[in-house]
């Protein structure tokens, strides 16, 4: 019966709204906003006008579809949990819920005309249950398989919305909704070792926290894959007997397990192995090579990394190598090779011993000859290492080799020949043998018994020497000398030339030097004639006294006097002495303040020999560092006497001769010489008488 009168009294308020008047004045002070309570507490949905007449009444409409709650301040009947608070005479006309519950929630409408109603939202919350599940992903995967969860939530209103998280940053959302149950699937199409560890978290939100906080499920990802090896020092330089570390990082899951080799070789008998480290506590030269570490999870495919140990060391020479090696006298283009390790690779030289001299190796000889033997030294050399030698000695073996000063001899008849020559060979020849060959071509061998000859032999160094002196040689004996020495890789011969100077050659050259010096002096001579002619030597022309016919030759000048010979060549100074020629003859002595007219006055006595040194030939070297005037081996020259004073013949003009090592100083036979003065000083005599008259 209630009922019935309380819908009747609601249509009597609609009849009543729909016939009030249109035009309203009152205006909203307060508009109802959306407002949420939890279930089974009380809600508030505010509402106030401005400016309302007692004729305009304040309906309030709700859920469901809107039906009249209230008028002014009276209540329908069936809402017995509502009730309008406020204070009216102001306009306030609130809507107080009690006890509120799920049928209350939805839209509410606060009005005085209906064509300018404002309304509002109430929410009833009620929070979920339980958080969300999640299923899907229980076992631990392997990289490169797919995965797929879903989350499910239940119960609570309003329904929650499902978020999945990677940690704390959004992943992907996709849901189904129904009216019970909300989900949310989360797929990947292929894992990788990055996913591992994945916190995955399903999020389930009601919009209203401070009524019904978030509740979220997570679950870990697990996934396996197989071994990623990095080698931190992929090469380990160390110097030989300090210690190395060689290091391995894995990253898997599971925890793989580490194993260590060396490639083509056995691991050193002293290491220590932890996990993922290799130690070895001194090195030597044999650990250097390339080393694996291997990595298993049970997951393929295997890992692996690779470390290669450089281990440094000095150079060392091969202890194969020979000490001596013996080559043949002659042999074209033969090597020696020196080979030898270390690390870094040494370079490898050849020196010969004691001095500065390096060549590349192989060492390489152009042609074997004697002079190579030796002691050679191979070094080797490396970086931050001192270096090593190793000595080899180069033996030399083979038929003789002659050696000798001259190819070609010359001596002054009737002094002393002197022929030399050095024998090289491995073995030293038994005897060394000399044989002549005379103009005509005969060869005869020299025996060191024959008259006026003898043969000096001693050892030099890996040799012998042999001289051949030939004393008073003379005119016979030129020709042809051989030296000849064999062992028993063969023979080999030396031929020297010997050449005898006679004293005819000798008288020319020297008549030759004279008439060039007589030359020089009457040149001189008429320009002091000329002179004279001006009144100038004419006083010094009477205080000359007159020259006898005995005068001496003046001295030579110097510009006749030829470079290369004499005596300051040899070594020998002799101050009393001067070469014309070849020919020692005697200086005079100065001149003081005597007039030129007067040069020779102190020689009055030079015809008669018996005033003038003895003429001799000196050799200029002397043979094995002995001087030659000990041996008693030079002839002096015979004093001649006043008979040879004569005269001389037209000397023939000189032969060429060529002059080797052994040249003559002197030759016998100074009379022709002697008449050649006597005659020039005749000449100068009559100059002078004639320039008197």
């Amino acid at each position: 019966m209630a009922t019935l009168r309380a819908l009747g009294l609601r249509w009597a308020l609609i009849f009543l709204w729909r016939i009030a008047p249109l035009a309203s004045g009152a205006s909203y002070r307060v508009r109802p906003q959306p407002t949420a309570v939890l279930h089974g507490q009380t809600a508030v949905l505010r509402c106030a006008f401005d400016q309302i007449s007692d004729k305009e009444v304040v309906i309030w409409g709700g859920p469901p579809n809107q039906l009249v709650i209230s008028t002014g301040s009276n209540v329908l009947p069936v809402y017995g949990r509502h009730r309008v608070v406020g204070d009216t005479a102001r306009g306030e006309f609130n809507l107080e819920i009690r006890d509120t519950k799920l049928e209350d929630d939805g839209k509410y409408t606060c009005y005085t005309d209906p064509m300018a109603a404002a309304g509002a939202i109430l929410t009833v919350v009620v929070p979920m249950p339980n958080p969300p599940s999640i299923s899907g992903g229980e076992l631990t995967l392997t990289a490169g398989e797919q995965l797929s969860l879903t989350c499910r939530s239940s119960g609570g209103h309003p329904a929650p919305r499902l978020t999945w998280l990677n940690g704390t940053d959004p992943f992907q959302s996709s849901s189904v909704s129904s009216d019970e149950d909300k989900t949310l699937e989360l797929f990947i199409p292929r894992l990788t070792k990055w996913d591992d560890g994945t916190n995955f978290t399903c999020l389930a939100d009601q919009g209203f926290p401070e009524l019904a906080k978030p509740k979220g499920t997570s679950r870990i990802l697990r996934v396996k894959y197989p071994p990623l090896v990095q080698v931190p020092s992929p090469s380990v330089h160390v110097r030989e007997g300090e210690p190395a570390s060689l290091s391995c990082m894995v990253d898997s899951n599971p925890k793989a397990e580490v194993t260590w080799r060396k490639v083509g070789e056995a691991l050193p008998s002293l290491k220590i192995i932890r996990d993922h480290l290799l130690q070895l506590p001194k090195v030597s030269r044999t650990d250097g090579g390339l080393y694996q570490c291997e990595a298993n999870n049970g997951v393929p495919p295997v890992g692996l990394g690779s470390v290669t140990l450089q281990v440094y060391y000095p150079p060392v020479i091969e202890a194969t190598m020979e000490d001596k090696v013996t080559m043949l006298y002659g042999r074209d283009d033969p090597s020696v090779q020196c080979i030898a390790d270390g690390n870094p690779k040494p370079h490898i030289r050849w020196r010969r011993k004691d001095t500065s001299l390096y060549w590349d190796n192989p060492l390489r000889f152009h042609r074997v000859r004697y002079d190579v033997q030796g002691t050679y030294q191979c070094v080797a050399a490396s970086d931050g290492f001192q270096e090593v030698t190793k000595d080899v000695f180069i033996d030399v073996v083979g038929k003789p080799s002659i050696q000798s000063d001259a190819s070609a001899v010359e001596a002054a008849e009737g002094s002393t020949a002197r022929l030399h020559c050095e024998i090289l060979g491995d073995p030293l020849p038994g005897r060394v043998t000399w044989s002549w060959r005379n103009k005509q071509g005969v060869e005869n061998i020299v025996m060191a018994t024959d008259v006026g000859l003898s043969i000096i032999e001693k050892p030099v160094d890996d040799g012998t020497s042999s001289t051949l002196l030939l004393k008073d040689v003379g005119i016979a004996q030129e020709g042809t000398y051989i030296c000849q020495a064999s062992n028993m890789f063969g023979e080999a011969r030396r031929e020297i030339r010997l050449e005898v100077l006679g004293s005819d050659q000798s008288v020319v050259a020297l008549s030759v030097s004279v008439l060039m010096a007589v030359l020089v002096l009457v040149a001189a001579l008429c320009v002091c004639w000329a002179v004279r002619t001006r009144r100038i030597c004419r006083k010094k022309r009477k205080e000359t006294p007159a020259l006898s016919p005995t005068r001496s030759m003046p001295p030579i000048p110097k510009s006749v006097k030829r470079l290369g010979h004499g005596t300051n060549d040899s070594g020998v100074e002799d101050l009393e002495l001067q070469e014309l020629d070849g020919t020692l003859k005697p200086r005079p002595p100065p001149r003081g303040d005597k007039q030129w007219a007067s040069v020779g006055l102190s020689y009055s006595g030079l015809a008669h020999a018996t005033t003038l040194p003895p003429y001799t030939t000196v050799e200029r070297h002397r043979p094995d560092g002995e001087d030659i005037r000990s041996r008693g081996g030079i002839p002096e020259e015979s004093v001649l006497s006043s008979d040879e004073y004569i005269s001389i013949e037209a000397p023939t003009p000189p032969p060429k001769i060529q002059r080797g090592r052994w040249k003559t100083r002197g030759t016998p036979g100074g009379a022709s010489v002697r008449n050649s003065l006597h005659e020039a000083e005749n000449a100068l005599n009559e100059i002078q008488q004639a320039d008197s008259i």
